[in-house]
């Protein structure tokens, strides 16, 4: 059996589009076309987390979902969590997690989840559309902060030697506007899309 196991907020979850047009969604039924019967793609995202509560349910999921009961069972973990990290309550310079506990905590999901696999993701942060964002009833998405947020992934990643998925860089050359949703946060369909195409080219 191989497990694929996500693990992400809102975005992943699918917020904001029809499930079955999310890109866990896409992906799932990519796998399909390939394996049915033995391969399962968990979708674990739940809306809001940030990775302070991901390290916390992080050994829980992935302790009966990555259990080797035959030689060739294997496993992998996505991450496509951070953004709930970068977002400011109540002013512009009040995160909900530190950068500096944010890197902590990047390390730290690295290291448990390699307690089970050796095939790691992290997908990048999407930017958002500060016009409906900053603020956003007390809460604040800023670009500037995602950027930030994202570059300590891509950091983390590049010292252990992790796939990172650069999604805030690279849609910042792009106009992204037309990628999010009317809430200027979550992805719209096309932008599921662009983040399937993305991850799609690792699991062909």
């Amino acid at each position: 059996m191989y497990n694929i196991l996500i693990f992400g907020d809102s975005i992943a979850a699918g917020r904001r589009v029809e499930k079955i047009k999310s890109w866990p969604s896409l992906l799932t039924q990519q796998l399909d076309k390939k394996d049915k019967d033995f391969t399962l793609v968990h979708n674990l995202s739940i809306p809001g987390e940030s990775t302070n509560e991901v390290i916390k349910r992080l050994p829980i999921e992935a302790e009966v979902r990555c259990k080797k009961n035959y030689p060739d069972d294997h496993s992998s973990i996505i991450f496509a969590v951070g953004i709930n990290d970068a977002k400011c309550l109540e002013s512009r310079n009040n995160s909900i997690t530190s950068a500096e506990s944010f890197r902590n905590n990047i390390s730290l999901l690295i290291e448990n989840a390699r307690k089970y696999t050796d095939h790691i993701i992290f997908i990048g942060l999407t930017p958002v559309d500060e016009r409906k964002t900053a603020p956003l009833d007390n809460v604040y998405f800023l670009n500037k902060k995602i950027g930030m947020y994202e570059k300590i992934i891509g950091e983390e990643c590049k010292k252990r030697t992790i796939s990172f998925l650069n999604i805030a860089e690279e849609w910042s050359r792009l106009n992204y506007l037309k990628m999010l949703s009317e809430d200027g946060i979550h992805p719209n369909e096309k932008g599921h899309q662009k983040i399937f195409e993305k991850i799609k080219p690792l699991f062909i």
